[in-house]
C-alpha cells in the first residue's frame, strides 16, 4: 500500500539524547527488538532506539514513562534511581530522514488511527505503523526512512525519535553523562516539580514541591 508521508530531516551535527543505565556506560547503543515499547517491531525483526532532542523529553519517555500522574500527583523519584541513570549524548554523523508522524493528518489520513489508539498504553497500533514505515522503499528500492518522529505521549507537544537499527552507522555516542551531572537535570527537576528522595522504611515518597 503506497503511503505518502511527510518527512523531517535531522541534520548532521545535531546532538540527541538517550537515557540509559550506568551499567551500559561505554557500550554500543542498544536497538531493542523485544516488542515491549511503543514503536518496536511487532515481528521483532528489526531494532529500535528511542531518542529525544532535549533532556525532558528523553526522561519523560524513559524514566517516567509509566508514571500515572493523573492518578498520583506525587512526582517523586528515588535518589538511587537517579544515580543509576546516565544520559547518552548521541551525535548525528549523517543526516537522518524520519517519517514525520507529528504532521497534520498523518495518523488519521495515512494510518487510520485515532488519538486514543495513538496514545494507548497498548502498542499494537503504533507498532504496526512502525512496521509499515520500515517497509517503505523509494523508487530505487532504497529504504525510505531511517526512523520515525512521533508525538511524545508523556511530554506533548514535544516529539521523540524512534530510530531503526539500519541507521546505526549514522549516529554514535559522543559522551556518557551521569544524570545528576547533566547540565539540564536541575532545570528538569524545577520545571517538572520532581521530588528526589532517599527511601526509608515506612516513609512514603514526598509530595511534589
Amino acid at each position: 500500500m503506497p503511503i505518502a508521508l511527510a518527512t523531517q530531516d535531522v541534520p548532521a551535527g545535531e546532538l540527541l539524547q538517550h537515557v540509559s543505565r550506568t551499567i551500559y556506560r561505554g557500550q554500543p547503543l542498544h536497538y531493542g527488538r523485544d516488542g515491549t515499547n511503543r514503536y518496536d517491531a511487532p515481528g521483532k525483526d528489526f531494532g529500535v532506539l528511542y531518542l529525544g532532542r532535549d533532556l525532558p523529553t528523553a526522561l519523560m519517555e524513559s524514566v517516567f514513562h509509566k508514571h500515572r500522574w493523573d492518578r498520583d500527583g506525587r512526582r517523586a523519584v528515588a535518589l538511587a534511581e537517579v544515580q543509576r541513570r546516565l544520559v547518552r549524548a548521541v551525535g548525528v554523523l549523517t543526516s537522518l530522514r524520519l517519517a514525520d508522524l507529528t504532521a497534520e493528518h498523518v495518523m488519521a489520513g495515512c494510518f487510520g488511527l485515532s488519538l486514543e489508539q495513538l496514545a494507548s498504553r497498548g502498542y499494537a497500533h503504533t507498532q504496526q505503523v512502525s512496521a509499515q514505515v520500515h517497509a517503505l522503499r523509494d523508487a530505487g528500492g532504497t529504504p525510505a526512512f531511517d526512523g520515525l518522529l512521533y508525538p511524545s505521549r508523556n511530554n506533548y507537544p514535544a516529539a521523540s525519535i524512534a530510530l531503526f537499527d539500519r541507521a546505526q552507522a549514522k549516529v554514535r555516542v559522543i559522551d556518557d553523562i551521569d544524570l545528576p551531572d547533566h547540565a539540564g537535570w536541575p532545570g528538569f527537576v524545577d520545571d517538572y516539580r520532581i521530588g528526589v528522595w532517599e527511601p526509608e522504611p515506612g516513609r512514603d515518597p514526598p509530595d511534589a514541591p
